[in-house]
């Protein structure tokens, strides 16, 4: 899911190892996910039948590139000639 989806900021975390040395674990900055939507927001497309089911493992959800890029590929499709007045934004 992290691949697809928004992660959001995770802030630094400092700790003390057992042998009383202090570590720093750096914060991972905010990404944007191949498809750059929340992971909340995929998984409601999948109840609503609108993108790729993942393939479960354990409790991991995992999908094949090849579904996600027919998926992408299929909305950046362009509309027919015909609807392309009708999807037109203009002042």
């Amino acid at each position: 899911m992290a691949d697809l989806a928004n992660q959001s900021e995770r802030i630094a975390k400092t700790y003390t190892t057992q042998s009383g040395q202090q570590r720093t674990v750096t914060a991972k900055n905010a990404t944007r996910g191949i498809i750059g939507f929340s992971a909340k927001h995929i998984y409601h497309l999948i109840s609503q039948n609108q993108f790729p089911t993942p393939i479960k493992i354990g409790r991991a959800s995992l999908w094949r590139l090849s579904d996600i890029n027919h998926w992408v590929n299929s909305h950046n499709e362009q509309p027919d000639s015909d609807n392309q007045s009708n999807n037109l934004i203009g002042a």
